[in-house]
């Protein structure tokens, strides 16, 4: 009897394990499929879709190199002054390389493969499941459909934070998931260590590079920190001090109300967190941001942002967009977004609940990353601070962490559900490739207006010239910095735009007479031509259906 039953079982488990096998290589291989994407974009597709905004980040790029500085004197901010960066790092390609599409674009690929990385040594630390990790890091990739059109083309949005183009938030999002494993290594250690006996009577070689080690990785992370905040307040935002106010709340109820000591081991990873917040404290004294005006919101401002302003806010960084037809692809894959709330708001209700087994370390896990969000609500809610869709990315990683546990939960409790889950994100990003990708890798012929003016320019051998802010940073890169472009405010008054741009280009540091080029739109071109009592100062030389071109043998506009 025995030997039938364990024959009517084997055909069975065998059927699961190849099945589980089967679906984490379909998994890891639509993860391929979207780092193939986003590095095909980045290094093949970057003048097709950045807009000027995002351009300036390679042209600070240059100029990180050219200047020899990590803040050169001559480049005027925005609201922060970022001393580490994606630029930075593209400075030194810049360096090797002389392209800044090249190597703004190979930085960007490499910041995000960082930035999976990180993510997965975290979710490792937390003893997630390997299915659990891969369809994490795939929802992450696949499951943003939230988008921007630049010139007819869409490009998805949150991945512009992370992985395409610009990366503005991807050493961030590095450095909350190290700082959260790490916390985690931390706490584990006090657990074993209660008395810390062990870190003082270990003389081993062994112990000394563990100490070692985990002391170079306790500095590397504060300096990492310390680098991020002093750009300005992102990093306290996303970071130091959501891990600061969870951590404050975690040692509150351990201690059972501060009724209780606790085993001085458990102090270790509070230290921690202090020594971020000590470091982005002082951060604070460098002179970083521009003067960006924040104040707080009265109660009828509080309560129109919590109930209306924050919650659109959070579902356009989502993709829930509307203004789409029911009986549409795009109302298909909102719908399907949906769902995924659904699921996250399910998750997060049952993995806290009695009947979870999730440990600790994923429970804190999803803590850290609530926080982080949480605060960034906060901040939000009571301030006048624009409350753009973006600022809320963090509530991605929410999702791919609920995911990554639930498929960790089920795998033994209920193996069909984490099979369905994981089933169901490679269903969605197989559709998202044709929603949002495909046009992305196809397009060629939105830039032809920019492509006609480049050419005109170089026809008559000119290198410097000036537009409007939308248009003066794209032809640069267009041009992979051949032909500089300065930023105007308006160019029917040729004055300075005092925005993400180097006092290098305007006179008095670059002469009066040198041959210059001014891109006016269509429409502005008989308020650009009214500014001169001497119609000779200026010559129009080219036009096109978007695009006036005028060169003059004077540069006529001053840094002021």
């Amino acid at each position: 009897m025995r030997s039938k039953s364990i024959s009517a079982h084997t055909p069975k488990k065998s059927s699961a394990k190849i099945a589980e096998r089967i679906l984490f290589a379909v998994v890891c291989l639509l993860l391929l499929l979207y780092l193939g994407i986003f590095a095909y974009l980045n290094m093949y597709k970057y003048t097709q879709h950045v807009d000027s905004d995002i351009a300036v980040d390679a042209m600070l790029a240059r100029e990180i190199w050219t200047e020899k500085d990590l803040t050169p004197d001559n480049w005027i901010s925005s609201t922060e002054r970022r001393v580490l960066g994606v630029p930075t790092l593209s400075a030194l390609f810049y360096g090797m390389s002389g392209s800044m599409v090249f190597s703004m674009g190979l930085s960007c690929a490499i910041v995000g493969g960082l930035l999976l990385v990180s993510i997965a040594f975290t979710l490792k630390r937390c003893q997630i499941s390997r299915l659990g990790i891969a369809t994490a890091l795939l929802a992450l990739c696949a499951l943003p459909i939230n988008g921007l059109r630049n010139d007819g083309q869409m490009v998805p949005f949150v991945m512009l934070l992370w992985f395409l183009f610009a990366d503005y938030y991807a050493l961030h999002s590095i450095c909350l998931f190290l700082c959260i494993g790490f916390y985690l290594y931390l706490r584990d250690f006090g657990n074993k260590n209660p008395s810390l006996t062990n870190l003082t009577k270990n003389k081993g070689t062994a112990g000394r590079r563990n100490i070692a080690r985990y002391g170079l990785g306790w500095l590397a992370l504060m300096g990492l920190c310390g680098g991020l905040a002093l750009g300005g307040m992102r990093c306290l935002q996303v970071v130091i001090l959501p891990l600061f106010v969870w951590e404050v709340l975690l040692l509150f109820f351990e201690s059972d109300h501060l009724a209780k000591a606790l085993p001085r081991g458990r102090w270790l990873a509070a230290i921690f967190i202090l020594s971020l917040l000590g470091v982005g404290v002082l951060a604070k004294l460098y002179p970083s941001s521009v003067d960006y005006p924040m104040y707080i919101q009265n109660g009828g401002g509080m309560a129109d942002r919590l109930t209306r302003i924050v919650p659109g806010a959070v579902l356009e960084c989502l993709g829930i967009a509307g203004n789409c037809k029911l009986n549409s692809f795009a109302a298909l894959m909102q719908l399907g977004i949906l769902a995924v709330l659904a699921l996250t708001i399910y998750g997060l209700f049952f993995l806290f609940s009695k009947k979870s087994t999730a440990s600790s370390a994923q429970k804190m896990l999803l803590q850290a990353l609530g926080t982080s969000f949480l605060f960034t609500v906060f901040i939000e809610v009571v301030t006048n601070a624009e409350a753009a869709h973006n600022y809320f990315f963090v509530i991605w990683f929410v999702i791919a962490a609920v995911l990554a546990v639930l498929i960790t939960h089920f795998e033994k409790a209920a193996p069909r559900f984490a099979g369905l889950i994981a089933l169901c994100v490679c269903i969605f990003s197989i559709c998202n490739v044709f929603y949002t990708y495909k046009d992305c890798i196809t397009v060629e012929d939105n830039l032809k207006e920019y492509e006609e003016v480049i050419e005109y320019i170089d026809s008559q051998d000119i290198r410097y010239g000036y537009a409007e802010f939308w248009d003066a940073s794209r032809i640069c890169i267009m041009t992979d910095g051949r032909i500089t472009m300065g930023h105007c405010y308006h160019m029917e008054d040729l004055r300075m735009y005092w925005w993400i741009t180097s006092t290098k280009w305007y006179v008095p540091n670059l002469p009066e007479l040198m041959p210059t080029a001014y891109v006016v739109r269509i429409e502005d071109k008989a308020a650009f031509e009214a500014q001169f009592p001497n119609a000779a100062i200026v010559s129009l030389g080219f036009e096109n259906e978007r695009f006036a071109v005028y060169t003059s043998e004077y540069n006529l506009v001053p840094m002021i």
